[in-house]
């Protein structure tokens, strides 16, 4: 905190100081993304939840697709956070929603005349909303006593306590004889007052005597274990408690639209009748399509499946793991297409924004040159691909498991290496949690040949567990072949952005130019530290540039500032070799250093 200087003298101080750079952070790259189907949760919607809990209370549990078992086995392994994009089949704008669509579940309440007042509806598309029971009932609450006679067409009444009306309140004015209704639109400490849209018809004596009451009503909605009550609701949006706002805003179950009957007051209230279901809603999973995974970006307000999520920034990672359910669907070669069309999708948002990685399955094949061929499609240092799919469930040796596409289980290891050591440590030789086999086992030979093409093994050692055996990128490009280098520079990238956004609008001038260099130096330097570089020293691991030369007149009168840096990342040891050389009895007496 700047100490408050003492003013004393009349005169001008300068009271703001300048603004500072600050030393530059690793950037967060430990966030996964999914999109995939749940059997509820929004659509097209990308949901930041922190642990598998939270994944359930929003999406529910389903054993339709590999969804859940994927983000569960994110956060066994070590993730931290995540995006969650629910998808399913959906109409196009302007079209029709068919059988094969989404839907909520609803229902159309009626009121005192018989006509629609109300639509209850599922909180979001889905069959679980057909399970949801909603039941309404009136009631009565505050009542107080008129002190001032009302003449026909009166908009205001006297009474003995305003306690318990408020404005939108639907009130009955009685005596023995007669009724009316009436919408408060304002209260003070005693009066009450009305529009002319809901006039007073008859005459009142404050001796008769006559009453005011407000009038309500309540709405019970039930799930399972999960009860809900709203009580106090108006029809009226002034009120407070008016009942779509009221709803809309606090129930986890369902969601209100009123639907504005004609009818008058009171009778456009939503009848008293027995708990009912809503119907109709349906899942959209049987007809989704690669294009609904693949969505499409139309502006921030309409944007659906992969592409959703490529509009959230803190995404590091990628994974579709229902990709695979084409493989139930669809015969072979539809399937293949299906797939495909999903995974180019990933690869391109990855390489077009530059600071994520897809994690990529392999379809469920025992034949491995069919997964070399697989691999040979994809040339991206922005993706990986492992195999086979893991098990989960079952006894202890993996028998009675079920399969699973293994990229959720691997975005939860990246998260789990980038915690221990950060992103410059190969997510291999690393054990795999949450699983108790595989569904293949794979020899030596399988496992070199699949590495050779770029394909990551995972295998099962003796008393070590199930381990990720592999760490490179789909990239044919030697210089991107692992994949913590790629992981490393998209931390960079992340952390150089996010941490020089101060020098926008800066002087492009040398006190700049040394003051960017030298923050990216010492955090580069933290950096080689850490052993994310090579080098036995910094000169040998990195340098920045900034000056006249990357900066010449041309460059800074198109308003542009150059920072040139380089790094040479540390490779990982895949390969140990041993040599064993034996000593004969004269070498060791003589002292022979041994091998």
């Amino acid at each position: 905190m700047r100490a408050q200087r003492e003013i004393r003298p009349p005169g001008v101080y300068p009271a703001s100081e300048l603004v500072r750079a600050g030393a530059l952070s690793v950037a967060e790259t430990r966030t996964g993304g999914f999109v995939g189907l749940a059997s509820r949760g929004p659509l097209d919607e990308p949901r930041r939840i922190t642990g598998w809990n939270e994944f359930l209370e929003i999406y529910g549990q389903s054993s339709e697709g590999y969804l859940a078992r994927a983000v569960e086995g994110f956060f066994v392994n070590g993730g931290k956070a995540c995006y969650v994009v629910r998808i399913a089949h959906r109409p196009k704008a302007g079209e029709l929603s068919g059988p094969d669509h989404s839907s909520s579940a609803e229902r159309i309440i009626k009121d005192g005349w018989d006509k629609p007042t109300l639509r209850v509806s599922a909180l979001n598309e889905g069959r679980w909303g057909n399970a949801i029971w909603v039941r309404f009932a009136q009631a009565t609450s505050a009542k107080t006593l008129l002190t001032l006679d009302l003449d026909v067409g009166a908009g205001e009444a006297r009474v003995n306590s305003a306690r318990g009306f408020e404005r939108g309140s639907l009130v009955r004015v009685f005596d023995r004889e007669n009724s009316d209704y009436v919408v408060l639109t304002e209260v003070d400490d005693r009066t009450l007052r009305w529009s002319s849209s809901t006039p007073i018809v008859r005459r009142y004596h404050a001796a008769g005597p006559t009453y005011l009451e407000v009038l309500e009503f309540e709405v019970f909605a039930s799930l399972k274990d999960r009860r809900e009550v709203f009580r106090g609701l108006q029809l009226s949006p002034l009120s407070r408690r008016y009942v779509a706002r009221v709803v809309n805003e606090q129930s986890q179950l369902i969601r209100i639209e009123d639907l504005r009957s004609a009818a008058p007051s009171p009778h456009n209230l939503p009848v008293a009748a027995p708990a009912a279901k809503l119907t109709g809603g349906r899942d959209g999973s049987e007809a989704v399509s690669a294009e609904d995974f693949v969505g499409y970006d139309h502006g921030p307000s309409d944007r659906r499946g992969l592409m959703s999520l490529a509009a959230v920034e803190e995404p590091a990672m990628l994974a579709v793991p229902d990709a695979m359910l084409a493989y139930q669907r669809y015969p072979g070669p539809q399937a293949d297409r299906h797939v495909q069309r999903i995974q180019d999708a990933m690869v391109d948002v990855c390489e077009n924004l530059q600071d994520r990685f897809a994690i990529l399955d392999i379809p469920p094949t025992k034949d491995i040159e069919a997964v070399k061929r697989w691999r040979r499609r994809v040339d991206s240092s922005y993706a990986a691909f492992y195999y086979p799919w893991v098990l989960i469930g079952g006894d202890p040796s993996g028998h009675g498991g079920v399969r699973q596409p293994p990229s959720g289980h691997i975005a939860g290891i990246y998260a789990r290496c980038d915690t221990q050591h950060g992103s410059h440590k190969a997510p291999a030789n690393e054990v795999i949690n949450g699983v108790n086999g595989l569904s293949l086992t794979l020899i030596d030979d399988h496992i070199g040949s699949l590495n050779a093409e770029g394909v990551n093994a995972m295998r099962s050692f003796p008393g070590r567990g199930i381990r990720v055996w592999g760490a490179r990128t789909a990239s044919d490009n030697p210089s991107w072949r692992y994949i913590n280098i790629r992981r490393l520079f998209i931390m960079l990238r992340r952390s150089i952005i996010d941490g020089t956004q101060w020098a926008v609008f800066e002087p492009n001038n040398r006190n700049t130019w040394d003051l960017l260099s030298r923050l990216v130096g010492l955090f580069l330097e933290g950096q080689w530290k850490k052993g994310a570089f090579a080098g036995q020293s910094m000169e040998e691991s990195f340098y920045v540039k900034c000056d006249e030369e990357t900066n010449s007149t041309e460059v800074r009168d198109n308003g542009q500032m150059v920072v040139e840096i380089g790094v040479a990342p540390a490779m990982p040891a895949e390969f140990i070799i041993f040599t064993v050389v034996q000593k004969t009895g004269d070498q060791a007496s003589e002292g022979a250093p041994a091998a």
